[in-house]
């Protein structure tokens, strides 16, 4: 069973007036198969769809057309909500919370009883390194211990897939190696992880296998294990993109 499986699947955005009506194309056809227990990454230039096409597998938007399955089942389906997290790119959570607040409050959401709850979140807490500081308002916290509660919150209810916006964005480099760790812990554990990235570098080490999205395609798929040399290089002639402007491919 495949942990993602998209058919045909397009997103198309209509706006203006009945009288003027003006169609953008997100993307058209889109045909994905992510494997079980893998780290999959979706690379593309700023406002190339990954984040529409995350949502759409997420059920919070509904596509123009194709269709979308969870783990054998549509993402229509309410059961999906229950295997399935998402980090967005930029978490907002209370700051005047602590860790342990806001991870008590997410498992009360899923109905995790007491004991069992207790134990999930300080579990979660030690892997993402923030045991020590559960009890710290999270105003006092870096972006990248941001990062590392919305991991934590993602792990109370033990999904199997993981959706990642962007979750190295913005972070130090220290953040970001511990961010890598993190995820590439998750996939040893057994969770299957569906990422969209501009850090490239980031993405070639920890990925299995990588899709390009551009101008509304999937326009190459490739397992990283597979790529000579440079995955920056690679992708940049892969888009044809022109060396003055490779630049952009970065936030």
């Amino acid at each position: 069973m495949l942990a993602i499986e998209t058919r045909n699947l397009s997103k198309i955005y209509i706006s203006g007036h009945f009288w003027n009506k003006r169609k953008t194309v997100a993307f058209k056809n889109i045909n994905l198969k992510v494997k079980q227990n893998q780290v999959y990454g979706l690379l593309g230039l700023n406002g190339a769809g990954k984040t529409t096409l995350m949502k759409i597998l997420l059920g919070l938007i509904f596509p123009t057309e194709g269709e979308a399955f969870i783990l054998g089942k549509k993402v229509s389906d309410i059961e999906v909500r229950k295997n399935i997290a998402y980090l967005p790119e930029m978490p907002y959570f209370p700051k005047y919370l602590t860790p342990l607040e806001i991870l008590d409050f997410y498992g009360r959401l899923y109905e995790i009883e007491y004991k069992k709850r207790k134990e999930k979140i300080n579990t979660s807490l030690e892997l993402v390194g923030l045991y020590n500081k559960r009890n710290v308002k999270l105003k006092e916290f870096s972006k990248g211990m941001l990062q590392r509660v919305g991991i934590a919150q993602l792990l109370i209810n033990d999904p199997k897939l993981l959706f990642l916006d962007e979750p190295t964005y913005g972070l130090d480099p220290l953040a970001t190696k511990e961010m890598r760790s993190i995820i590439l812990m998750l996939k040893k554990s057994g969770k299957t992880i569906f990422l969209s990235s501009h850090q490239i570098t980031e993405v070639q080490q920890i990925c299995d296998k990588i899709g390009i999205l551009h101008n509304g395609s999937i326009i190459n798929e490739e397992k990283v294990s597979n790529i000579k040399g440079s995955l920056e290089n690679y992708f940049i002639k892969k888009i044809n993109l022109q060396p003055s402007t490779a630049g952009v491919i970065y936030r």
